[in-house]
C-alpha cells in the first residue's frame, strides 16, 4: 500500500468527480493524500466577483477534502480558464512538490485520452505528465481505462457527499441531473468488474 499519494487537478472538484471513492479508500487505509490544484476556479471573472467565487470554491474544496478524509490541499493560484498559458510554470511547481513530498503514486488527468477536454483539464494533464516523468503515474478522466477501482454503497455515499460540498458547481437546480449522470457512469463501470460502482484509471 502506498504511503504517500499525490493527485493533480486543474480546479476544485476535478479529483472528486473522477477519484473521490479512491481518495476515501486510500485515506481509510492510512495513506497520506495530497491534492495539488492549479486554479481556485474563478471562471475568468474579474474584480470582486472573481475574488468571491475563488473564496467560495476554496472553502468548498476544503470542506470536500475533510469529508473524504485528512487530505492536504495545495492551491497554485493560476488563472481559471487560462491554465493553458501557464503549463510550464505549473509543471515546475509540481516537480518541486514531487521532489519534496516524494509520493509513491501520482494521479493526474489523462493527457492522451482525456474524457472531459476542458482546456484547463488538458493543461493540468500536460503539466502533470512533464512533472511526473520519473514517477509511477496513473491517469484519471480517461476514455481508455485499463484499471477499475470497485467499491460499494458506503464509499459511494462519501463520494456523493464530497461532490455536494462543491456547492457552486453542484447547485440544487441541477444537482439531480449531475447525480444521475455520474451514477450511471459509476454503475456502468462497476458492472464491468462485478462491483456496485467503479472509478477508472489508465496506467501509461
Amino acid at each position: 500500500m502506498a504511503k504517500r499519494v499525490l493527485f493533480i487537478g486543474a480546479h476544485p472538484d476535478d479529483i472528486e468527480f473522477y477519484c473521490g471513492g479512491l481518495v476515501h479508500m486510500l485515506g481509510k487505509n492510512g495513506t497520506n493524500v495530497t491534492f495539488a490544484i492549479g486554479t481556485r476556479g474563478g471562471k475568468g471573472y474579474k474584480g470582486w466577483m472573481k475574488r468571491r467565487l475563488e473564496s467560495m470554491r476554496t472553502s468548498n474544496q476544503l470542506d470536500s477534502a475533510a469529508i473524504l478524509g485528512s487530505v492536504n490541499v495545495i492551491f497554485y493560484d493560476y488563472p481559471d480558464k487560462s491554465l493553458t498559458e501557464h503549463i510550464d510554470a505549473y509543471a515546475s511547481d509540481l516537480k518541486t512538490l514531487i521532489e519534496s513530498a516524494d509520493p509513491d503514486l501520482i494521479f493526474s488527468w489523462d493527457p492522451d485520452y482525456i474524457y472531459n477536454p476542458h482546456p484547463d483539464h488538458q493543461a493540468a494533464a500536460y503539466a502533470g505528465r512533464i512533472a511526473s516523468a520519473d514517477s509511477h503515474v496513473f491517469y484519471y478522466g480517461t476514455r481508455e481505462p485499463d484499471l477499475w477501482i470497485g467499491f460499494g454503497e458506503d464509499i459511494y455515499q462519501v463520494k456523493l457527499k464530497s461532490l455536494r460540498a462543491h456547492r457552486t458547481e453542484t447547485p440544487w437546480y441541477y444537482w439531480m441531473l449531475i447525480r444521475k449522470a455520474f451514477l450511471e457512469r459509476l454503475m456502468g463501470e462497476g458492472a464491468k468488474v462485478n462491483q456496485p460502482y467503479a472509478e477508472v484509471l489508465r496506467e501509461p
